[in-house]
């Protein structure tokens, strides 16, 4: 039993081994990787996002349209909704996530963004989503960061025709 190193340390391998992640050893690595999940299609990639403690707030307007649908909202809410909402997307979205500003208090940064993704659904809906957001994101014991908390906001500017970041997982939420 001693010759077979059973106990032995091993390297970290990436969670995902997939292309398109990278180990989120800082917040803004968080970003990408949600960035290129879903851009993508990629869920695996996207669930390994998640701290399993993880919610989702809605911007306020489409909340207050309809607040059942979004009570309740962790990460296996988050993961089906992307799920069958990736399975609707025809080919790769575009997806571009700013970073505006970040703050940094003990193991949590928030990181706040503004979001555009232009997107083809199977149905020949053509979409485009713009929005800001807040990323929550914590520094858990194995060293890497994931995303806690994910706060929705209405943008800015209102890009005529495009919906919020909420407003497309409302439309998939099961």
């Amino acid at each position: 039993m001693a010759a077979c190193d059973m106990f032995k340390l091993r390297t970290r391998e990436n969670p995902a081994n997939s292309p398109g992640w990278t180990l989120p050893d800082s917040a803004q690595v968080v970003i990408s990787n949600l960035r290129n999940s879903f851009q993508d299609l990629n869920i695996v990639n996207y669930s390994n996002n998640f701290d399993e403690q993880f919610t989702f707030i809605p911007d306020s307007i489409t909340y207050s349209r309809n607040p059942e649908l979004f009570n309740n909202w962790d990460k296996d809410v988050e993961v089906q909704t992307a799920t069958l909402m990736f399975s609707q997307i025809r080919s790769n979205p575009e997806v571009d996530i700013t970073i505006t500003n970040a703050d940094t208090s003990g193991d949590t940064v928030n990181l706040f963004c503004n979001y555009y993704i232009s997107l083809n659904l199977q149905n020949g809906e053509a979409l485009q989503v713009a929005g800001k957001s807040l990323f929550e994101t914590i520094l858990r014991d194995d060293g890497l960061y994931y995303l806690l908390k994910w706060t929705d906001f209405l943008p800015d500017t209102v890009v005529p025709g495009s919906i919020t970041w909420s407003e497309l997982k409302g439309r998939f939420k099961q």
